[in-house]
């Protein structure tokens, strides 16, 4: 059935149906004008869209994947702020001969999302769109230590969570898979990445490349599915935190600008995967300019007192997966890659050869610097 033959009330009810709260500090939530919410913490509020064509290409994205993702960039966010989030507020604009159940999977990557980030949601708004779809999200969290870009000092040490350069070099695998590939890809949806789905058979890239399923499973992965870092373990020793959401060095740049500090980055200690390092190889790519400057990791970049107990007591912070992940569930590793000096931006090589740091990365309207 299409959406214009379902109509705007009768969604809305299913939604609220579906989607319906027990949490007591939501004291009035979806149906009304207006939501009422009575938490008893500080507030973070985070808000996000995604536009088909700029954020998300529905050639090889899933609905599912559209709907699991709106929610984690949100998330990371939050916690890259020190928040825990709560409340979840959607606006969906679609198009009207839009299939109902292209609808529904995306509340299924939603409501996915939700599961494991502990949210309800508690309202939002529906509207038809005469061309692409775009999609809003925006989250209230509460927090007791709120860190933000600004508290970096000289002498603090750069942390990142897990690895970075994933979430780009996946993007690049789509971009370059086949029209077969890219159909056996979406057509996973919410099901189970299972290796043995496809392990017998090689992705096909359009540049007559092959790219081995084990490999460009978690990459792609990765960029589809990104799961948000909980900050909780480390918040209390962070001065400053961000999601690596653009870029790795144009993120720290922008601590950088706030916190009115330099850094200096080791380059042979920037956390890339072994799948990142394979699969880049294959496609003639760097992956260190994929690292530092492929956005949409949201890992968490961190900065943290030299006296702090990170190095010795939190080497791994406990990850966030999918319920519909196989395979292992250990610590996501904490990696020191530099510190905060006083003025300059520069990046020392393996050789210890130093140059200047360059902000690369994703920037609406265009880059700058």
């Amino acid at each position: 059935m299409k959406l214009r033959q379902i109509g705007e009330l009768k969604l809305l009810q299913e939604v609220r149906k579906r989607f319906s709260s027990t949490d007591s500090s939501i004291m009035v939530g979806i149906g009304d004008d207006a939501a009422v919410i009575a938490p008893q913490e500080k507030i973070l509020v985070t808000t996000d869209m995604m536009n088909e064509g700029i954020h998300f290409d529905l050639s090889f994205t899933s609905p599912f994947h559209l709907g699991f993702k709106l929610v984690s960039v949100n998330v990371s966010d939050i916690f890259a702020m020190g928040g825990k989030p709560k409340y979840l507020f959607l606006n969906i604009a679609m198009k009207k001969d839009a299939d109902e159940q292209i609808f529904w999977k995306m509340y299924e990557g939603i409501s996915g999302a939700m599961d494991i980030y502990g949210l309800n949601l508690a309202g939002g708004d529906l509207c038809a769109a005469e061309n692409d779809m775009v999609l809003s999200a925006t989250i209230i969290g509460t927090g007791d230590k709120i860190v933000t870009r600004r508290g970096a000092s000289v002498g603090d040490k750069i942390y990142v969570t897990g690895t970075v350069g994933g979430s780009a070099c996946g993007l690049e695998i789509l971009k370059r898979l086949t029209a077969g590939a890219r159909d056996s890809v979406k057509s996973l949806g919410s099901e189970v990445w299972s290796k043995e789905i496809l392990t017998s058979q090689p992705l096909n890239l359009s540049t007559s490349q092959v790219i081995d399923w084990n490999i460009a499973e978690p990459l792609i992965k990765r960029h589809l599915m990104p799961v948000a870092r909980d900050s909780s373990n480390f918040v209390n020793y962070a001065t400053s935190m961000i999601d690596i959401s653009d870029g790795l060095f144009l993120d720290l740049c922008r601590v950088c600008d706030e916190s009115n500090v330099g850094a200096r980055v080791y380059l042979d200690r920037i956390p890339v995967s072994e799948e990142t390092t394979k699969a880049a190889e294959i496609m003639g790519l760097d992956p260190l300019h994929l690292a530092t400057s492929g956005g949409e990791d949201y890992e968490l970049l961190f900065t943290a007192p030299p006296t702090s107990p990170i190095p010795s007591l939190l080497k791994d912070i406990p990850p966030l997966y999918p319920p519909l992940s196989k395979g292992g569930t250990g610590g996501v590793k904490i990696t020191c890659i530099g510190e905060i000096i006083e003025k300059d931006r520069v990046v020392i090589d393996k050789t210890g050869r130093e140059s200047a740091l360059k902000t690369e990365g994703y920037q609406h309207f265009g880059t700058s610097g």
